[in-house]
């Protein structure tokens, strides 16, 4: 054992350009008693479209996590006793449940309604409000970082309070040339997507733009421009089409749990049915 140490050390003093040339000049390229790591393992790491310094980097790196892995192996089974080396029952345990998942999953795919009317998402938004409370305040509107030496700023300054279509559509073309960041939402964002740079918190955000339909921010040499259209504050109820993606997860997920309670049901039914499954009672 410790001669195989010294070995493998001895291999990872060499320098990586001697160390990648080493490995493929034969089929094996590094052992760990009887382990061996072939030149075939180390070609499919793909490292021959690398420069040679980065590929032995890369094959250096591989044969450490190779090696180490083996070697703390070879430790475990040194110095455990033989119960604690015994993990036959774990391992059937965990092929029972992975056969099992992998079964419940196909199942479920093959069998669950992904379709969600209308009404559905309605009523489970209508009687669920309390599980629909915004947790940050959420807007819709324009949101533009400009530097604030950009020969366009005073126009866009201008454009962004309008809302007429002609001024929007004239502000998305300088936005498009000028802007380091342009956003006009037509859907809820909560507004931490809109704080950075900016040099303010949420908190602030909120002051800012909860009682104003417009804020003009300058910050380390940009100007920040918000246009407000509509703002819902923290606490107060999330709006339906902001909740609508969770609800779908929610109750897509009651119909995978449906899915499987019938087919442990039926598993049930139909094994006592067939007098494959018999449940013996004390009498």
């Amino acid at each position: 054992m410790r001669k195989i140490a010294w070995i493998f050390l001895l291999c990872l003093s060499v320098s990586s350009c001697r160390l990648y040339d080493s490995l493929f000049k034969g089929d094996v390229v590094a052992r760990v008693g009887k382990d061996v790591l072939y030149r075939s393992d180390v070609d499919e790491l793909g490292v021959k479209g690398f420069s040679p310094e980065d590929s032995a980097r890369m094959v250096e790196r591989y044969i450490h996590s190779w090696a180490k892995d083996r070697l703390l192996l070879d430790m475990a089974e040194s110095h455990l006793s033989k119960s604690d080396r015994d993990v036959e029952a774990q391992l059937e345990e965990y092929r029972r449940q992975l056969l099992v998942y992998r079964y419940e999953q196909q199942y479920v795919e093959q069998r669950l309604d992904t379709a969600i009317s209308l009404q559905e998402y309605r009523e489970y938004y209508d009687s669920h409000q309390d599980n629909f409370i915004a947790r940050v305040p959420l807007m819709k509107g324009i949101y533009i970082k400009i530097s604030g030496s950009s020969p366009n700023l005073n126009p866009v300054r201008s454009l962004y309070r309008s809302r007429v279509a002609e001024d929007l559509e004239r502000l998305e073309q300088l936005c498009y040339t000028s802007a380091e960041k342009y956003w006009k939402n037509d859907e809820w964002v909560p507004i931490d997507a809109i704080l950075d740079g900016t040099g303010m918190n949420i908190s602030e955000m909120d002051v800012a733009l909860g009682g104003n339909s417009f804020l003009e921010r300058r910050s380390s040499g940009y100007v920040y421009l918000v246009s407000v259209d509509r703002y819902v504050h923290q606490g107060e109820s999330a709006p339906f089409e902001y909740c609508r993606p969770g609800i779908r997860d929610v109750i897509l997920s009651k119909r995978k749990h449906e899915l499987l309670e019938s087919l442990e049901r039926n598993l049930l039914r139909d094994a006592v049915a067939s007098e494959k499954l018999k449940i013996y009672k004390n009498q």
